[in-house]
C-alpha cells in the first residue's frame, strides 16, 4: 500500500486483538435473492496464486513482498509493489448491483497487513514499472480496515475505518457492495461508508488478488459473491487454459498466404522457430491475445515472469505461478519455450542487492537460484538466456554493478552457464544482449567473450541478438547485409544464433509510409535468418502494440507501435511481410 495517498478515517475505538475476521453481508435493503445465488469463490482454483496454499479451513496467504525495482537511471528507486493475482482462479461476470464478502483471520500476534483486491481492470507490468488498472482493495492494517480505490495510473483514494471492540473476541464482519454508482462498506452489519464508485467494475469482469505484508500471513476462510436483486447477475466465467482449435488454426489473416506464420514456418522452414515474448496477465485475461499467440507462433519467451524479482521475491520463497502458466500454455499448444533470464544486472530484488552478503553467499544465491528455476522446468524448456546483457549499453566493457560481477568478476558468466548446464544438461544455453547487430566495439567484445568461453570448454551454445531497433528521421536500423557479415563470425565459432527480442520502434511517426518501411525491415531480417541454418529463432519482444514494452507507464491510453499487430490486435503491414517471406 502506498503512503502518498489520501486517507480518511472514521470514528472508532482503538483496541488490541487476538484474531480478526471479516465476513457475511446483509442484503442492504436492495432486494431479496435466493441462497442458491450465492457463489462460494473458494470452491474455485486457488492453487495457482503465488504465496497461497490450500488448508483444511480455507486458503492461507503468505506475504511474498514481490515488487518491481526501477532501473538505475530512474530517479525514484522505491520498489513498486507487485502483489500476486489469481489469474487461473475464479473470474466473475457481474451485471447490476452485487455484493462481495470474505472471512479472513490473522494470527493473534499479527498486526501486519492482509489484503484482498478485486480488479475490474488488470494492471500491466514490465521490468521497470507496473501500470495500475482499476481495483478495490480491502485491507486489514493494525486496528483499521483500509479501503483503497485504484482508478488507473492516478494515485489511489484511501479510506480507513476503526474496527470495533468485538474484534478482540469474535472477529468482525466486513462487506463490500456495489449499489448503483456507490460502494457500500459494512462492519459488523453496520454501514460505515458510502463511497462514490468511479466505474471501477464497468468492464463487467472481476479478478481477485490476495496478499499480505512480507513475512506475514493470514487465512482466507471464505469468499462469496451474489447479486442484490433479481435484475442483477453474478456468474463464474470458465477460465480454462486456452487451446487453439483446428478451426482457429485456419483463421490466419488473409495476405500473401492463407496460413499463419507458425504453419508456414513449420512447413517451409522447420529449422527456424517463429517466436514472441509473452506476458502472463494478457495471456490469461485476453482470449484474443491468447488465440493469436497460439495460432501465429511456435516458440514463446516469458517476458517478465522468470526474471529474478518476479520469480524469487524472498530468499526462501519462489513465485512460480506466472511462469508455470506460460509453460503450461505453451505445452498445451505444442510450442517450444525459451527461458529468460537467469543472471542479469537488472530486475533483482532488494534482498539480493542491499544486504552486505559475503562473497560465498552471493555465489550460493546465484547457484541455488539457477538450480531451482532451471531444475523446475528441466526437460520442458529447451533453451535459456542464461546471461542477459552482460555488456555496457553501447560499449565493450562488461557491466560491473551487478552483485555477480562484483564478487566473481567476468567469471560469473562461465559460472552461470556451468550451473545451468548442471541443472539441465539437455538445454541450449545462450548469452543475450542488444546493440550487437552492428560491427563495432560491443560486437567485437561479445565475439571475444564467446571465443574465450568455448576455448575453456564452458557450455555455451548460442548468442541472442535482441534487435531492438528505432526507425526515425534521425536514426535508421542496421542494414540486413551489414548484420549478415557481422553475425557470420559467431556462426564460424560453431555457435547457434537467434533473433531474440525484435521490435522496430517508429516513435512519433506511424504513417502509412513508415509502417511500410517497418514491414520491409522486418522482412529483411527474417530473410537473413531463413538464409542461414545457424539461426534457430526469429523472435519478437511481444506481438501486439496493446501490450508492448514500448508503452510508457504514465500514459494509460498510449500504446507502442513497434510490433506486427496493432493495439486492436489487427495485423499491420509487417505481419503480411513476414507471411510473404515464409511463404516463399
Amino acid at each position: 500500500m502506498r503512503a502518498n495517498v489520501r486517507e480518511k478515517r472514521s470514528p472508532g475505538t482503538k483496541h488490541g486483538w487476538k484474531g480478526l475476521a471479516f465476513g457475511a453481508l446483509l442484503l442492504l435493503g436492495a432486494g431479496c435473492v435466493n441462497s442458491s445465488d450465492r457463489i462460494e469463490l473458494l470452491d474455485q482454483d486457488w492453487t495457482h496464486l503465488a504465496g497461497a496454499r490450500m488448508v483444511d479451513d480455507g486458503v492461507r496467504i503468505e506475504g511474498l513482498g514481490r515488487a518491481i525495482v526501477p532501473t538505475d537511471d530512474d530517479e525514484d528507486q522505491t520498489p513498486i509493489a507487485n502483489p500476486p493475482i489469481n489469474l487461473r482462479g475464479p473470474v466473475l461476470k457481474v451485471k447490476g448491483d452485487f455484493a462481495l464478502s470474505a472471512r479472513v483471520s490473522r494470527p493473534a500476534a499479527s498486526k501486519g497487513g492482509a489484503y484482498l483486491t478485486i480488479y475490474g481492470e488488470l494492471p500491466l507490468t514490465q521490468d521497470e514499472w507496473r501500470q495500475e488498472g482499476r481495483a478495490v482493495t480491502l485491507g486489514l492494517e493494525g486496528d483499521s480496515l483500509i479501503v483503497e480505490l485504484q482508478n488507473g495510473i492516478a494515485d489511489p483514494e484511501r479510506y480507513a475505518y476503526s474496527l470495533p471492540n468485538s474484534a478482540m473476541s469474535q472477529g468482525v464482519n466486513v462487506s463490500l457492495a456495489r449499489i448503483g454508482d456507490r460502494f457500500s462498506i459494512q462492519i459488523d452489519d453496520e454501514t460505515v461508508a458510502l463511497i462514490n464508485d468511479p466505474g471501477l467494475f464497468d468492464s463487467g469482469f472481476l479478478w481477485f488478488g490476495a496478499s499480505a505484508r512480507e513475512n506475514d500471513e493470514y487465512l482466507l476462510q471464505s469468499l462469496t459473491a451474489h447479486p442484490l436483486d433479481k435484475r442483477s447477475e453474478v456468474t463464474v466465467v470458465d477460465n480454462q487454459m486456452p487451446v487453439l482449435s483446428a478451426e482457429e488454426e485456419e483463421s490466419a489473416p488473409t495476405g500473401p498466404a492463407t496460413a499463419s506464420l507458425r504453419r508456414l514456418a513449420e512447413k517451409n522452414h522447420p529449422q527456424l522457430y517463429i517466436g514472441t515474448a509473452v506476458a502472463t496477465i494478457p495471456l490469461l485475461s485476453d482470449q484474443k491475445y491468447a488465440r493469436i499467440l497460439a495460432r501465429e507462433f511456435n516458440m514463446v519467451t516469458p517476458e517478465n515472469a522468470m526474471k529474478f524479482q518476479f520469480i524469487h521475491p524472498r530468499p526462501d520463497r519462489y513465485a512460480f505461478a506466472d511462469a508455470d502458466a506460460i509453460v503450461d500454455f505453451a505445452e498445451a499448444n505444442d510450442m517450444a519455450i525459451h527461458g529468460h533470464t537467469l543472471a542479469w544486472k537488472e530486475a533483482l530484488p532488494r534482498w539480493v542487492t542491499e544486504p552486505d552478503h559475503s562473497d560465498a553467499r552471493i555465489r550460493d544465491i546465484l547457484a541455488e537460484h539457477i538450480a531451482t528455476v532451471v531444475g523446475r522446468y528441466k526437460g520442458r524448456i529447451q533453451s535459456w538466456d542464461v546471461v542477459n546483457e552482460p555488456f555496457e549499453p553501447f560499449g565493450a566493457e562488461l557491466r560491473t554493478a551487478s552483485p555477480w560481477y562484483q564478487v566473481m568478476g567476468k567469471d560469473y558468466i562461465a559460472f552461470a552457464l556451468e550451473e545451468a548446464h548442471r541443472a539441465d544438461p539437455e538445454a541450449k544455453l545462450y548469452i543475450n544482449d542488444y546493440a550487437l547487430e552492428d560491427p563495432g566495439p560491443k560486437s567485437d567484445a561479445m565475439y571475444e567473450l564467446a571465443k574465450s568461453l568455448l576455448a575453456q570448454g564452458v557450455p555455451l551454445h548460442g548468442i541472442g541478438f535482441q534487435m531492438h531497433e528505432d526507425m526515425t528521421d534521425d536514426y535508421w536500423p542496421v542494414e540486413a547485409s551489414v548484420f549478415r557479415d557481422n553475425v557470420q563470425r559467431f556462426i564460424d565459432l560453431g555457435l547457434e544464433v537467434r533473433i531474440s527480442e525484435m521490435d522496430v520502434n517508429l516513435q512519433d511517426d506511424d504513417s502509412e509510409e513508415r509502417l511500410q518501411q517497418q514491414a520491409e525491415y522486418f522482412r529483411s531480417i527474417l530473410e537473413l535468418a531463413l538464409d542461414k541454418p545457424a539461426f534457430t529463432a526469429f523472435s519478437m519482444w511481444g506481438f501486439t502494440d496493446r501490450y508492448s514494452s514500448l508503452q510508457e507507464w504514465w500514459d494509460a491510453d498510449g500504446f507502442g507501435n513497434g510490433l506486427i499487430f496493432d493495439a486492436e490486435h489487427q495485423p499491420k503491414p509487417a505481419y503480411f511481410s513476414l507471411q510473404e517471406a515464409l511463404q516463399e
